[in-house]
């Protein structure tokens, strides 16, 4: 039989699963230390389905601009979750830009 492996098994959890079970997604910036929470359906209408420690790939700080960000997942209690100031997806809007070459 062969050996189990020694590393710790990490439970894929996509946006989407845990939008289901009720979690909210927690980004903080490393560098300003500014937390804000989302809902997880709302970051996946933005970035598809991926696991949540991805979502750190497609974001920035909007005050520092940086993308040193942390991003954790979360069971808020029903206490925690009166606390809680979710953002929320309003609209997503395409803008079309022409983008000029100088050809010479």
């Amino acid at each position: 039989m062969p050996e189990q492996s020694r590393r710790p098994r990490r439970l894929v959890q996509t946006l989407c699963r845990a939008h289901e079970v009720g979690q909210l997604v927690r980004v903080r910036c490393i560098n300003c230390n500014i937390t804000r929470h989302y809902l997880p359906g709302d970051l996946a209408r933005l970035v598809g389905d991926i696991p949540f420690w991805d979502v750190a790939r497609h974001m920035r700080c909007e005050r520092c601009r940086r993308r040193e960000l942390d991003v954790d997942i979360l069971l808020p209690s029903a206490l925690e979750g009166m606390k809680i100031r979710v953002r929320r997806l309003v609209e997503i809007r395409m803008v079309r830009r022409v983008i000029w070459r100088d050809d010479s």
